[in-house]
């Protein structure tokens, strides 16, 4: 099937096709709440099921979550006059709580460094991009995601405590604009977190010779995935890089079903330790 127009019933406007078939939405801040479908939320092209712990766009919802058949979703999504036109790009995207840079990042740096075994040059060049920097008030690490005009819509902040697990997305983060660094070829390496993306960098292994882009999910679910292919149409490979877990196994099974069922190429680069970082530090530390 052509890509263009499994692209096309991708960015479908869900709000618009729920309503279509009698579903009443309740306004929820910029996203609505599906009334007859407990934890469903839905916004433009998206959805998310807190029940379910997974989302996705417009036509994964026919698929995954109605049981329709690929194929007859995508003819649903463009038949003509059905009253689902493209979300409208230019609409005005919600303010995500961006944290104050503190006046030097050293906490963040020893963090990142001496913590997490990654080399500073790599945390340097995306230190003085502002990608990644220290907070004022927290003294949190603090990893952003921009869009095309390189706003910030997205930040992930981690404690740099000694000890502390503490990681949580700032308030209105946009989960499309996850943290991720552009490559110069057709193929994307896929994380959990940032961390394990710039562990993978620091280990050097074959793959970064290919120069890949690089993307964080924060999470299992392909919320950022699905919009990173949106903005790269020339990606054709995707490396799925999660944990060597449970939680990583299902995802990868599930990711995999599905992107290779619409044409990508799918591969999983596991890690000899729990994640990339504890592969790092391994090897840092024989």
């Amino acid at each position: 099937m052509d890509k263009e127009l499994i692209l096309k019933a991708r960015r479908a406007n869900i709000e618009k096709y729920l309503k279509g078939k009698g579903e009443i939405l309740l306004k929820e801040g910029r996203q609505y709440r599906v009334k007859k479908h407990p934890g469903l939320v839905v916004s433009e092209n998206k959805w998310y099921s807190h029940v379910l712990s997974k989302g996705g766009n417009t036509l994964d919802y026919l698929v995954e979550i109605e049981g329709m058949d690929f194929k007859r979703a995508v003819g649903i999504l463009l038949k003509a006059g059905a009253g689902i036109p493209l979300p409208n790009k230019s609409t005005r995207f919600k303010t995500v709580a961006i944290p104050e840079r503190n006046q030097n990042d050293k906490r963040a740096l020893a963090y990142l460094i001496k913590t997490r075994g990654i080399k500073a040059e790599i945390i340097i060049p995306l230190l003085k991009l502002g990608r990644i920097y220290e907070s004022a008030d927290t003294h949190n690490c603090i990893f952003t995601g921009v869009d095309n005009t390189n706003s910030v819509r997205y930040v992930m902040q981690r404690s740099t405590i000694p000890g502390s697990c503490l990681k949580f997305e700032s308030e209105g983060s946009d989960k499309m604009y996850s943290f991720s660094l552009v490559g110069k070829s057709d193929i994307v390496c896929i994380f959990e977190s940032p961390i394990d993306l710039l562990s993978y960098l620091a280990i050097r292994n074959e793959t970064m010779k290919l120069k890949p882009h690089m993307l964080s999910l924060g999470g299992v679910t392909d919320i950022a995935l699905d919009a990173y292919l949106d903005r790269m149409p020339d990606i054709q490979r995707l490396i799925f890089c999660l944990d060597n877990d449970k939680a990583g196994d299902e995802a990868y099974e599930s990711l995999s079903t599905k992107y290779s069922g619409i044409g990508f190429r799918t591969y999983r680069h596991l890690p000899e330790r729990k994640d990339w970082n504890e592969q790092l530090l391994s090897t840092n530390n024989p």
